[in-house]
Order: structure tokens, then sequence, then C-alpha cells
């Protein structure tokens, strides 16, 4: 679990190597559900289900999460690193918290 950042790049690789785009993506998703016997993993009628939309392909390193769903609601994808650079990067008549 100390990688598990990095599943979508590993799952990336497996494609590269022959593996199905659809065989990664139920080696992430339902084959894991399936085996530690949660009710989820797929979309279907009667399963809990989170949602992430992707910008791309999510085993390629330019995309990124365009929208997530989980429990029904729409949450925030805005991380701690966005609202820094917002904070410092934008002009205002308060006094610079950064210099470079």
């Amino acid at each position: 679990s100390h990688n598990i950042y990095q599943l979508r790049f590993d799952a990336g690789n497996a494609v590269s190597y022959g593996m199905s785009q659809q065989g990664a993506l139920n080696a992430v998703t339902s084959n894991v559900a399936d085996v530690f016997g949660i009710n989820a993993g797929s979309l279907e009628v009667g399963k809990a289900a989170d949602v992430v939309v992707w910008s791309n392909d999510p085993y390629e390193l330019s995309s990124h999460v365009s929208k997530m769903i989980i429990n029904g609601e729409e949450v925030s994808t805005q991380s701690r690193q966005d609202k820094l650079r917002e904070r410092y990067t934008t002009e205002s008549s308060m006094p610079r918290a950064y210099t470079k």
C-alpha cells in the first residue's frame, strides 16, 4: 500500500506491455472489489459507486481528474498545492507572503 499513488501508472505500464485497457481498468476496480467482497468496483444498479472523470486517458501521465463524485456528491478536485499557488501568485493589495 505504500506505492498506491503509483497504481494508475503501473496499470498504464501493463497496457503498454500488451494488457487491454479494459483489463487494466478491471485490475484496479472490479477485480479488487470482488477479491475483498466489497459491493463496489463497477457501475451497476445496487452497487456503491464513486466516479472519477479524467481529462484524457487515465493511464497517461499528463491526464488529470476533471470531476470526482463520492457518495453521490461532487467533491472539489482543488488540492492544497493549487490553493497555495493561487495565494502566492495572485496580485493583491496585501503584503506578499512569499518572495522568490
